[in-house]
């Protein structure tokens, strides 16, 4: 039981990582190409928008709601951040 929670926790932990290089990623590309950027953050809500317009996915609700989740959780990140100067 005790390697099945440290690699949770070390799973968990890589996902952070991730989440905050993404994060770095993305405020990196505003500035080198807000146009891009636009347009990925336009296509991101488009993509969420139809998501809900679409006939239901013959899935269960968790993996539709799962999939909802993964179109939020990208058109957020997309979201331009105002700039934080050191």
């Amino acid at each position: 039981m005790d390697d099945f929670a440290t690699s949770n926790r070390d799973l968990v932990a890589r996902v952070a990582a991730l989440e905050l290089l993404v994060a770095d990623l993305v405020h990196v590309l505003w500035q080198v190409s807000p146009t891009a950027m636009n347009k990925l953050a336009n296509d991101a809500a488009h993509d969420l928008e139809i998501g809900h317009t679409r006939i239901a996915l013959p899935v269960g609700d968790h993996q539709r709601d799962r999939l909802y989740a993964v179109l939020r959780s990208r058109q957020r990140m997309l979201k331009r951040k105002a700039a934080v100067e050191p």
